[in-house]
């Protein structure tokens, strides 16, 4: 069975941050053919406006993913943290095969896209946290509450809970991917 994750990272959060680092190495080692979407250097262009910069992020998202045949794999996950939800979101849309979307942390825009069959993972010290709370009660979708965690799903000042969050991320995942 071919099984595809394509990865879609925050502005800030790149694949080297620990969320994305270890769930790329667990689908790594459960299988899956991996893709990481490669943006920061778009979105940290201070000489363009948001909105060139969105717009360059968009293009290069789908310039990546619009040669891939999806349809080859029986299983396709894409997982993103905070404003890549967006990007997920929008790249779902276009494709004619279904996709399991699993945001962590997504931000408020990336509620469009949130579908019954999506997962959730958000602390309760993130500003979207009960925006999403709400979101995802309404449409259905698995979510993971981390209490006291915020934006980054670590506890400020609290590393060793921080790594026990990051355990119980990856179970998440694991279970819903």
């Amino acid at each position: 069975m071919k099984k595809l994750i394509v990865f879609f990272p925050g502005a800030g959060y790149g694949m080297d941050c620990p969320l994305l680092y270890y769930a790329d190495f667990l689908f790594e080692t459960n299988g899956y053919e991996r893709i990481h979407m490669n943006y920061q250097n778009i979105l940290a262009r201070v000489e363009m406006s948001l909105e060139e910069r969105l717009q360059a992020l968009r293009e290069y998202t789908w310039s990546q993913v619009q040669n891939i045949n999806f349809n080859e794999y029986e299983e396709i996950v894409f997982l993103s943290k905070s404003v890549g939800a967006v990007e997920a979101g929008i790249i779902a849309e276009k494709l004619e095969v279904p996709v399991k979307q699993i945001f962590l942390t997504p931000v408020e825009e990336a509620a469009a896209y949130l579908r019954s069959d999506s997962c959730v993972v958000i602390g309760t010290n993130d500003k979207a946290y009960r925006f999403y709370k709400t979101c995802c009660e309404e449409k259905s979708a698995k979510a993971l509450y981390i209490e006291g965690a915020d934006h980054s799903l670590e506890v400020a000042g609290k590393p060793y809970e921080s790594i026990k969050v990051l355990e119980s991320v990856m179970r998440f995942i694991e279970n819903e991917g």
